[in-house]
């Protein structure tokens, strides 16, 4: 944990199952040159459109329980690449969409609760948060 600096915002379910290492892409519109390691996000409002796929579903049918954080940093991730038209079943696939290449993730135990999100990838100060009691 200690000499991350930035983090990404990714809505529940997807947050959790990146930590957990399943999900091994993020979907966005666009593309990062950010390489490295980020805390990942799981801001105030779940994905309600989101649908698992009969293959998606097999990749998560061993989860005994999920824990759904909301507005807190669940875990870490490290951005290795940047692609279109990445293999993964956790590609979306479509114009004009970017696949951030993820590794080395962590979920942990005990996220850090009322953390408050935003766009892109962006900067974040844990002794900040600590001080301010979040």
């Amino acid at each position: 944990m200690a000499g991350i600096t930035k983090a990404i915002s990714v809505k529940q379910p997807w947050a959790e199952l990146i930590c957990l290492g399943i999900k091994d892409v993020e979907n966005r519109t666009w593309k990062t040159k950010f390489r490295g390691r980020v805390f990942i996000h799981a801001p105030m409002h779940p994905d309600k459109t989101s649908k698992l796929s009969k293959e998606r579903e097999e990749a998560t049918a061993h989860i005994e329980e999920f824990h759904f954080k909301n507005s807190a940093i669940i875990g870490e991730a490290t951005i290795v690449d940047c692609v279109q038209n990445h293999k993964s079943i956790w590609a979306d696939k479509g114009e004009g969409i970017w696949h951030w290449v993820l590794k080395d993730t962590v979920f942990y135990n005990k996220p850090i609760e009322n953390v408050k999100g935003r766009l892109g990838i962006w900067n974040i100060n844990l002794e900040e948060l600590k001080q301010n009691g979040e």
